[in-house]
């Protein structure tokens, strides 16, 4: 069955200084000198996975290579490779006993002229290394190998072909899919949070799992992250041998993209080859092999260097690089993936890349070549191209590096016609019936089964309600003896024009270790109660903290929380939605150097946003990404206050309390609307999914924080419980559904000068939620993203036991009570990334509905149980 592409978008915004690498290095329309190609073909896997070199045994090569040298081996007819009828191998290169500080080896066919630069491993005397590539095969059958300098023995695994010809013979093309972290043993994603034991396996599901499906292997990036001592990985079909490494890690976090045979039941194992240590893996998806040859795109191998950073200009901190290969190499603009190895040398910070297609989908916040500083390490990438099929490039790490690209081939298109993807205005997308649930797969769920769930009894308030909060330096250490200033921030509202006087609550001080508290008035004057009363029971504060460094520099933040009390003599929903979900928050205080009162940005301005280690917030296991700590619009800032403790050489860890008198004044300077995901409705086999929000705002919001406009930090939340009067939402979606919501919601960019008896007047700046409002002309509401890659059966055997239950056939299940999933980008606005949380109610629902089909229906919660406050619920 051949997979149509489906565009899942993951809501991370990047502060990301584009730099138009295309001019300057002639991408535009030329070939490069020295490209090398090979016809197209299909793919099929060894499994297990053959050595067909190791110098060190005599072993296709004689002996190790000497520097500067150049050798073949035979490939055709070895290891499971037929004798004919290939044009391209997928290899599995470990360079072992180096002795060289930094040598690299290249690889091309056998009877050609060395290629252009273009390594496919680099490597030094420190450690064994290991690395992926795609080679074309040359009209005799060998691959030559380049050795730069030193000695070095070489060791080669094969792991599949391509054929002469494409779509002739079976299994089939590679289908791209939207990168996904399938596995994660440090936090239970995929797999139990549980290290791989020495000589230990995982077992680990593909098939089915985010958009997989009739594949005979998958291409993955395979990371073990801080191991500690070098050991070997082996990536191999279950049921198959095990049969040679396919990462040969470090004693730091080692990065490694391969290809790996599917085995029996969909999965693939991974073992542990060390015999001393236990290790985590992480394993991200970025595409797969068909079984058919009607699926997926063929393969044309093509040797090149793109790009080369040695040449020009460093990619810079937090930045990231387009680089074209559509239109390059006889490459068409419009195709299906990439094949590219990506090394990084010189660099000043450990850090990471992460790789997608150009354009405006969003980067997958996974990782791709992990690397240390001063260090040169490869990873090999298979990616989908974006905008005129290019691909970016993106490092996140604290420092520059140098770049190089090298291209070693490119997939057509998928052969077959895709599915179209719903838009955010379709009524309905269009969705296939994956067949039958499986039977006697799912064991019996161990949690009863649950019924409707009626919403709680609301009790009267009483008593005098009590806010908290810590503020730390930049290490995260509590500072004591702050002032702590409490305003009311909803006195701005979106009809609000010119400068106003924040009202304030009240001030405390914070203790010794940070943590300050503060028992609102009971009753609240008249003027709080009337924010509260518009916003259905809850008050929204703001709470600002002041001090200096040694030399003067002002330190500041701000955190936003919200309130419980009372509308009239009784506590609302709302209100008691905010009580049970309240959590102190901690925030650090951060340098503010510039007095300048700005504007908001322009309509034409980019402002874009750098959220450091934003992933996905829904997964299997249920629990939510951390919210962004920093976001920055220019790679140029160089005060990082929250990830260190000093800023431009002032150490800054012990904060000098500010004892002044101080008025805030605001002004509104823009509003815009932003459509916001508030919540996800699933549907997996025979059932309908809804999702339906009425009546209030319900949901809390983040509030962003900058002091100069540019580097921002998301500083708590408000809560926007305001009566709509409005429902929005869908009904009735499905099988096989499963998208989130997102309605309009009004933001204000605010500036906030802050004048102080004892110091000078300084400005910060605030983006906040104003409320729900519909743009005129515009939709009441609009679909979010597919997340249907987190229903199924594999994430329903993941789950924990007592989060599960059945939904019989002809019932119902609805959600109204508890907290949806935690999103960190809810938003995008005025570039920055906004979070938000739905408080479900019953006026808030998710719903699904069980088909009439032999079979129960299986659901779980994503953070809790079912019973309790699950977040939002998946289906099977």
């Amino acid at each position: 069955m051949a997979q149509s592409l489906r565009s899942r978008h993951r809501p991370l915004t990047l502060a990301v200084v584009l730099f138009s690498v295309l001019a300057w290095l002639g991408l535009g329309s030329l070939t490069h000198a020295g490209a090398a190609t090979s016809s197209s073909g299909d793919f099929f896997p060894v499994a297990p996975a053959a050595k067909i070199v190791d110098t060190r045994s005599s072993l296709g090569i004689s002996a190790a290579l000497g520097a500067t040298s150049t050798t073949s081996f035979q490939v055709l007819g070895q290891g499971g490779v037929p004798a004919s009828g290939v044009s391209a191998v997928s290899l599995d290169i470990t360079a072992a006993n180096a002795t060289s500080s930094g040598s690299y080896l290249q690889m091309w066919p056998d009877g050609t002229t060395r290629p252009y630069p273009g390594s496919v491993i680099n490597f030094s005397s420190s450690a064994d290394t290991s690395n992926s590539a795609i080679v074309a095969v040359g009209s005799d059958g060998k691959v030559d190998v380049y050795n730069s300098s030193g000695t070095v023995d070489v060791i080669v695994s094969v792991n599949g072909y391509f054929t002469s010809a494409a779509g002739t013979t079976s299994p089939g093309g590679y289908v791209p899919v939207t990168a996904a972290r399938i596995v994660d043993t440090r936090d239970g994603t995929g797999a139990p949070q549980a290290t791989i034991a020495p000589g230990g396996t995982l077992n680990v599901q593909v098939d089915g799992v985010d958009g997989v499906t009739d594949e005979a292997s998958v291409y993955a990036n395979i990371t073990v992250p801080s191991p500690g001592a070098a050991g070997s990985l082996y990536a191999y079909a279950t049921g198959a041998s095990a049969g040679q490494p396919t990462v040969s890690y470090k004693s730091v976090t080692t990065a490694q993209g391969t290809v790996v045979p599917v085995g029996t039941g969909g999965q693939i194992t991974l073992k542990n080859g060390s015999s001393t240590q236990s290790i985590n893996v992480v394993i991200d998806i970025y595409g797969y092999f068909t079984e058919a040859p009607s699926g997926g795109g063929s393969f044309t191998a093509v040797q090149d260097r793109l790009l080369d950073t040695r040449n020009s200009t460093a990619v810079a901190a937090h930045s990231s690089v387009s680089v074209a290969v559509g239109g390059n190499d006889g490459i068409p603009t419009t195709f299906g993936a990439a094949v590219l190895n990506l090394t990084t040398t010189s660099q000043q910070n450990g850090g990471f890349l992460q790789v997608w297609g150009t354009g405006p989908t969003t980067p997958p916040g996974l990782s791709v070549d992990n690397f240390q500083a001063s260090t040169t390490t490869a990873d090999q990438v298979i990616v989908a191209p974006g905008t005129q099929g290019a691909v970016t490039i993106y490092n996140d790490s604290a420092g520059t590096i140098q770049l190089i690209v090298d291209l070693q081939g490119w997939f057509s298109s998928d052969q077959t016609t895709p599915t179209p993807d719903p838009t955010d205005t379709a009524p309905d997308p269009t969705v296939s019936d994956p067949g039958p649930k499986p039977s006697g797969a799912v064991p019996v769920s161990a949690a009863p089964t649950v019924s409707d769930t009626p919403t709680p009894t609301v009790s009267p308030a009483s008593g005098a309600t009590t806010v908290s909060g810590t503020f730390t330096n930049g290490a995260g250490t509590g500072l004591p003896n702050l002032t702590v200033t409490l305003t009311a921030p909803d006195a701005l509202t979106d009809d609000t024009t010119g400068e106003v006087t924040l009202p304030v609550v009240g001030t405390t001080t914070t203790a010794s270790d940070g943590s300050w508290s503060y028992t609102l008035p009971d009753p609240l004057p008249s003027s709080l109660q009337t924010l509260a009363d518009a916003n259905n029971g809850v008050l929204n504060l703001s709470a600002s903290a002041n001090g200096y460094t040694s030399d003067g520099k002002l330190m500041t933040a701000t955190d936003n929380l919200s309130a419980s009390v009372a509308k009239g003599s009784s506590t609302t929903q709302a209100s008691q939605d905010v009580q049970a979900s309240s959590t102190p928050h901690t925030q650090a205080l951060r340098i503010d150097t510039d007095a300048t009162a700005l504007d908001a940005p322009a309509d034409s301005d980019t402002v874009s946003s750098l959220a450091q280690s934003i992933t996905d917030s829904v997964n299997p296991d249920g629990d939510t990404a951390a919210l962004p700590t920093y976001q920055s619009s220019s790679s140029a800032i160089s005060i990082s206050p929250l990830s260190a403790n000093t800023a431009d050489g002032v150490d800054y860890s012990s904060v000098i309390p500010q004892d002044n008198v101080c008025t805030p004044y605001e002004t509104r300077l823009k509003t815009q609307i932003q459509y916001t995901t508030v919540g996800e409705a699933h549907a997996y086999w025979d059932a309908k999914a809804s999702f339906d929000y009425t009546s209030t705002m319900s949901s809390q919001i983040g509030v962003a924080v900058s002091t100069d406009g540019k580097g921002w930090t998301i500083s708590g939340s408000v809560s926007e419980t305001k009566s709509t009067g409005h429902s929005t939402g869908y009904a009735g979606k499905g099988p096989n559904f499963a998208r989130q919501w997102r309605v309009p919601v009004n933001y204000g960019y605010f500036r906030i000068k802050v004048v102080c008896l004892h110091s000078p007047t300084r400005y910060y700046y605030e983006i906040r939620a104003l409320g729900y409002k519909i743009p005129s002309g515009g939709a009441v509401g609009k679909y979010g993203k597919d997340v249907s890659s987190s229903d199924g059966y594999y994430h329903y055997r993941s789950s924990a036991a007592d989060r599960r239950g059945t939904v019989q056939r002809g019932t119902y299940f609805s959600l109204s009570s508890g907290h949806s999933m935690t999103y960190t980008v809810g938003a995008t606005v005025f570039g920055i990334g906004i979070s938000s949380q739905t408080m479900y109610n019953g006026t808030h629902t998710q719903k699904i509905e069980a088909g009439n089909q032999v079979g129960e229906h299986d659901i779980w919660g994503a953070k809790g149980t079912l019973y309790g406050k699950p977040g939002t619920f998946y289906s099977f």
